[in-house]
């Protein structure tokens, strides 16, 4: 389950922004191992989108970490 990132300020929960990096890895790595040999192209076509979704969170959230984080 994806976690919400919490902002306080200008400072981001670090905890829970690796949770969620921890969480969305996860989930693409289920999804790209998937044996699409059978499946119908609507569903190929939804896992990829998804896999491009699950990108796009991990960029952000890796972009707000370097931005909000506080060494």
């Amino acid at each position: 389950m994806l976690r919400v990132l919490f902002f306080i300020g200008d400072c981001m929960d670090l905890v829970e922004a690796k949770k969620n990096l921890e969480s969305l890895h996860q989930d693409k790595e289920k999804l790209e191992s998937l044996n699409h040999l059978n499946s119908t192209f609507q569903f190929k076509q939804a896992c990829r989108q998804r896999i491009n979704d699950i990108d796009r969170q991990i960029s952000n959230i890796q972009h707000s970490i370097k931005r909000y984080a506080r060494p």
